[in-house]
């Protein structure tokens, strides 16, 4: 009986270990990957690109699907081309407390190339849930994921700037290209 009790957890061990094996994880290329915030206001619109995104995903090779995904950027990497503005949106958002904005998935459903994400958004030291769609493509041997989500500023506690005694729109427009080399 002893003899089969460790034959059955030599089993199941390999059988982890092919399963672990199968999974690898998969860095943005940081030359083609972005963030971008589109902003608005009555007098004028804005957007602002972060293209020194940290961004993993873990890579199921036998199942060829994206299990799970980790983002990261610095607040002071998106670039509006305004030095002004960018500085100003750095106070607003209390970028020396609040450096960076990440998102950690819980789950990632796909239908066919089309995913459906849901993780926790942390931003100006708040986490909220979301959910979102992408769009997966596969080409050469890179993977693309694009897609989009808003959110509200004031869900972050954050405070919207005023121009011209009116403040710019609660709803902030995301969206995201993420390129990995398989």
């Amino acid at each position: 009986m002893k003899l089969k009790s460790i034959f059955i957890l030599a089993a199941i061990t390999l059988a982890s270990v092919a399963f672990i094996l199968d999974k690898k994880g998969l860095k943005d290329d940081k030359t083609t990957s972005k963030i971008t915030y589109h902003c608005v206001h009555s007098l004028h619109d804005w957007y602002g690109t972060n293209k020194n995104v940290d961004c993993v995903v873990v890579y199921d090779d036998a199942a060829n699907a994206i299990d799970k995904v980790a983002v990261s950027g610095k607040v002071a990497d998106f670039d509006s081309d305004d030095s002004n503005r960018d500085s100003h949106g750095l106070e607003v958002l209390e970028a020396l407390q609040y450096p960076k904005v990440t998102f950690s998935s819980t789950g990632i459903v796909a239908n066919g190339n089309n995913l459906k994400i849901s993780g926790n958004l942390t931003f100006h030291g708040v986490t909220k849930a979301i959910t979102f769609d992408a769009a997966r493509e596969d080409k050469d041997k890179q993977i693309s994921v694009k897609g989009g989500f808003s959110i509200l500023l004031s869900d972050y506690k954050i405070e919207r700037p005023s121009f011209m005694l009116m403040q710019m729109d609660d709803k902030t427009e995301i969206a995201f290209t993420m390129i990995f080399n398989k």
